[in-house]
C-alpha cells in the first residue's frame, strides 16, 4: 500500500507571517526582560494602545461582533471604550505572563498583585478526592492564580498550548519553575492521559476553554458570545471521565490588583450528554465575559475570524 502523500510546505506568505511573528516575541521578550516583571503590565497597557490607535478597520470590525454578542447597537459609546480596555489589559496580561515564566519571580512578592476570593469552594470540592478541574476564560493574568495556589501548598498541573513562536519549553520549564506540572495540550491523547492521572493525584487542573478549534473536526459545533463555531470539548469529557468537580473562576478586575473569585462547583444534570456539559462550561464562561467585557480578549484570532451568526 503506498504511504499518503507528505503535507505541502507552508507557502511563503504563512512562513513570512510566522517569522514576523517569531521576532516580534524576541523583541518584546528583551523588553520585558530589561523591565522586569514589575514593569510588564505597564509596558503592554502602552503597547496595547498603539494597537488599538493603529488597527484602524480591524478594530471597527471587532466593535461591531463586540456589540452584537452584548446585545448592543453598533454605535453605542460603550463598546468602543470597552474594546480599548481589553486590548489594553490583556496586551498588558500577555507581558506580565512573559516576564513571570521567563524568569522566575517571588512568589510571595506576586502574591500582593493578587486576590483569589472563594477558596472555601475549592477546599471545599477538594475533599472529594476526586481533584478540581479549574476553569476558566483568557481574561486578564489569569496565570497568576496557579502560581499564587501552589506557593500556598497546592498541587497544581496547567495545561497550556504551545505556539510556534515560543521557544520549545518555555512554558515547561516556566512553570516547573514554581513547583507547577506542565501538561501540553498539543500532545493530543497523551496530554488528556496526564490530565486525567492528574485529577486521579487529587490535583488542581487549571485549564481554558473559550478559544476555538483549529478545525470542525476537533470540537463542537456551539455558540459563544453571538458565533457559531468549534469549541473544544476535551474538558468537559475530562469532567465526564474523571467525575472530579468543575469550578469556574472569573476575573472581576485588573487594577489595583488582580482580582478572581473561585465559584462553587457546576451541577451536572442527570442524563446531560457530552454536548450538553461542554455547552453549561461555555454558557458559564460566556456570562463572565458579558459581565466583565472590558477584560476579556476580544481580538483573539480564534473568535474574530469567525462571522457573527444570523
Amino acid at each position: 500500500m503506498a504511504e499518503p502523500a507528505p503535507p505541502p510546505p507552508p507557502s511563503l506568505r504563512l512562513r513570512t507571517r510566522r517569522a514576523i511573528k517569531r521576532v516580534t516575541f524576541l523583541c518584546v521578550r528583551a523588553l520585558v526582560r530589561a523591565g522586569g516583571f514589575w514593569r510588564a503590565g505597564a509596558l503592554g497597557r502602552a503597547l496595547g494602545e498603539l494597537q488599538y490607535r493603529f488597527s484602524g478597520a480591524a478594530a471597527a470590525r471587532y466593535r461591531r461582533d463586540m456589540a452584537q454578542a452584548l446585545g448592543r447597537s453598533d454605535d453605542d459609546p460603550r463598546t468602543a471604550i470597552e474594546l480599548r480596555e481589553a486590548w489594553r489589559v490583556n496586551t498588558g496580561a500577555v507581558l506580565e505572563i512573559l516576564s513571570m515564566f521567563d524568569r522566575k519571580v517571588d512568589p510571595a512578592r506576586m502574591a500582593a498583585h493578587c486576590r483569589i476570593d472563594g477558596i472555601e469552594h475549592l477546599e471545599a470540592a477538594s475533599r472529594a478526592g476526586r481533584g478540581v478541574l479549574l476553569l476558566g476564560a483568557h481574561m486578564g493574568n489569569g496565570a497568576m492564580i496557579p502560581v499564587c495556589l501552589a506557593a500556598s501548598g497546592w498541587p497544581v498541573s496547567v495545561v497550556y498550548k504551545q505556539s510556534r513562536m515560543m521557544s520549545a519549553g518555555f512554558f515547561q520549564h516556566g512553570l516547573a519553575e514554581y513547583g507547577i506540572e506542565p501538561i501540553m495540550a498539543n500532545e493530543g491523547m497523551k496530554a488528556y492521559a496526564r490530565m486525567l492521572g492528574a485529577l486521579r493525584k487529587g490535583r488542581v487542573v487549571f485549564i481554558m476553554a473559550d478559544q476555538g478549534t483549529k478545525t470542525q473536526n476537533d470540537g463542537i459545533v456551539l455558540r459563544f458570545l453571538g458565533k457559531d463555531m468549534p469549541m473544544p470539548a476535551g474538558p468537559a469529557q475530562l469532567a465526564r471521565h474523571s467525575h472530579a468537580p468543575v469550578l469556574p473562576f472569573e476575573t472581576l478586575a485588573a487594577r489595583p490588583q488582580w482580582h478572581f473569585q473561585i465559584h462553587p462547583p457546576l451541577e451536572r444534570p442527570p442524563g446531560s450528554t457530552l454536548e450538553d456539559d461542554a455547552a453549561q462550561m461555555l454558557r458559564t464562561l460566556e456570562a463572565m465575559v458579558v459581565r466583565h467585557p472590558s477584560l476579556w480578549s476580544w481580538p483573539h484570532r480564534r473568535w474574530r475570524l469567525y462571522r457573527p451568526a444570523a
